[in-house]
């Protein structure tokens, strides 16, 4: 694939993003979480990313029900691996687990965050646009999720 259909293939997929991804985007585009950037539909060839964090080298995809199809679960883990191999963790949710725990999802993403990014780069980071904030720890639905 050329890099100009790269491109034209990442347009097209934020152009038909699921709701869930929409939302989640609201909450992490602009450095709107904790000043962190975001990219959308980013290109690790020759995988697109659904949200990536260049500085903590963290990818975030909300996943449907076709991800849980043996063949797809296959890819995902191949998937995984490759980008492990790079450096980049990859955290995953189901659209359903967002749509019931969106403060828990997003709690989660600010811990991988904290642990892959060192205390001094955090404080560094312009938090004026920032509106994410902490959840109280008792607004927190525990979530039982194993390893997918």
């Amino acid at each position: 694939m050329s890099r100009r259909n790269h491109n034209e293939f990442s347009r097209r997929l934020r152009r038909e993003q699921t709701p869930e991804e929409k939302d989640l985007w609201k909450a992490l585009r602009s450095r709107r979480f904790a000043g962190f950037k975001f990219r959308r539909q980013h290109e690790v060839a020759p995988y697109f990313l659904d949200f990536f964090c260049p500085l903590a080298k963290l990818a975030v995809e909300l996943d449907g029900f076709g991800h849980g199809l043996p063949e797809q679960r296959e890819h995902d883990a191949e998937r995984d691996a490759f980008l492990a191999a790079k450096g980049i963790q990859m955290l995953r949710f189901w659209n359903h687990e967002w749509n019931k725990n969106r403060e828990g999802s997003l709690m989660e993403i600010w811990a991988a965050l904290t642990r892959r990014v060192p205390p001094d780069e955090i404080v560094k980071l312009d938090t004026a646009s920032t509106r994410y904030v902490q959840p109280k720890e008792s607004d927190i639905i525990r979530s039982s999720r194993g390893s997918r």
